[in-house]
């Protein structure tokens, strides 16, 4: 009997020596085991984890992205989280929950957050020309001297920072001198921009005395229970960064571990991020009066596309309803009202949408190497959401 004994665990030994190379072989996908939950969609139709995850590795599998994450949010709970692939094509690493994402763009409605916060305690107030939080006039700040003689600084607000009517283009490299100048009057029309954003980070910092990265993780990160997100690069990110090093994006990576930028250098995963959303869909954090200000239509959207020229797509208003609020974007449809943000960018393609009246709301997070965009098939998907504005951020 123990002669048998023994000669079975050696064949298991072989077989453990045999399978344990293939397992942990870097072209298999690790994840992070979902929650075991169900769901409706937006159109009352079932959806459960498993399908969930099967058709996410269909989308990693077929896609050129390296690595995917999603988290599902229903009412005030997580009903689904997932992340799969590989941290680098480098390293091989696979993603697992200390994994952090570039969100790009997804940056804005957080930082929005935290800057309604500051308004919900006093600090700020959302009409106030920004100069006057300022000790010194706007253009006598080296990053704005490109300012100075134009009194349009003294019409800057919160309000206009948040809702993309700075008139500052997107960013002022984009400009053929690359120096900030204003494109037209602020609080007249949409324009995009980062520069904004980051002039109101600087507002923040100027009127608090506390950096970006300090001020979120005090007002934001640390109550919301975000303990794997940050606006600046933080030594227990090394090695659990999914990032395509091969996109050319290395110079900017570099960047966020010095300087936080309020509209682009958020580091997240979709777990943490999945509790901002249940901030926003069930005003955790803000008073009743600040959250409905900031969920407040401040300009409506007359393009053709989110960077074209307001009044090349005057209909899409119509249609749609398409306006911008502070640190949001919002449509309506048959479904009712939603927020949305993209954060897509070379190397990345991030997205969230939140069916206010259906308190549904969805966020994904990947790497990619091209011009997948398919954030559409999966929102569509796993909440049934076909009335995304996506031709309109020209995916």
């Amino acid at each position: 009997m123990l002669s048998v004994i023994r000669k079975v665990l050696f064949l298991l030994w072989i077989l453990g020596m045999f399978l344990c190379p293939i397992l942990s072989s870097p072209e298999r996908y690790a994840t992070i085991e979902p929650q075991s939950g169900e769901w409706q969609t937006i159109a009352g139709e079932p959806r459960r984890s498993s399908q969930a995850e099967s058709f996410l590795r269909q989308v990693l599998d077929s896609t050129d992205a390296t690595a995917l994450s999603v988290a599902i949010v229903r009412d005030s709970h997580v009903v689904f989280q997932q992340s799969m692939g590989i941290v680098d094509k480098i390293t091989n690493k696979l993603v697992d929950e200390k994994t952090v994402f570039r969100t790009a763009s997804l940056s804005k409605p957080v930082f929005a957050y935290l800057v309604m916060k500051l308004v919900d305690e006093g600090s700020l107030d959302v009409d106030r020309p920004i100069y006057r939080y300022l000790e010194q006039p706007l253009h006598e700040y080296p990053d704005y001297a490109d300012l100075k003689n134009d009194d349009r600084c003294q019409l800057l607000t919160v309000r206009n920072l948040l809702s993309h009517q700075s008139g500052f283009p997107n960013w002022r490299i984009m400009n053929r001198d690359r120096r900030l100048d204003f494109k037209f009057t602020p609080g007249k029309m949409f324009k995009y921009s980062g520069e904004g954003y980051n002039l109101l980070k600087f507002v923040l910092e100027e009127t608090t005395g506390k950096g970006l990265d300090q001020l979120s993780k005090e007002k934001v990160f640390i109550p919301l229970g975000m303990t794997n997100t940050s606006f600046l690069w933080e030594k227990r990110f090394d090695g659990h960064f999914a990032v395509n090093l091969r996109t050319g994006l290395r110079r900017n990576i570099e960047r966020t571990k010095t300087v936080p930028n309020a509209a682009a250098s958020l580091l997240t995963n979709t777990a943490d991020y999945a509790k901002f959303l249940l901030a926003i869909m069930n005003g955790k954090g803000l008073k009743s009066e600040t959250l409905k200000l900031m969920l407040e239509p401040q300009v409506d959207i007359t393009s053709r596309s989110l960077h074209a020229p307001q009044g090349t797509d005057p209909k899409i208003h119509e249609t749609s309803h398409l306006a911008w609020l502070m640190g949001w974007g919002r449509f309506r449809c048959p479904r009712g009202e939603a927020l949305f943000h993209v954060g897509f960018e070379e190397g990345c393609d991030n997205y969230a949408v939140v069916f206010l009246d259906h308190k549904v709301g969805i966020v994904l997070q990947s790497v990619i190497t091209g011009n997948e965009g398919f954030a559409p098939s999966i929102v569509k998907e796993l909440i049934g959401d076909v009335y995304s504005p996506f031709s309109w951020l020209q995916y």
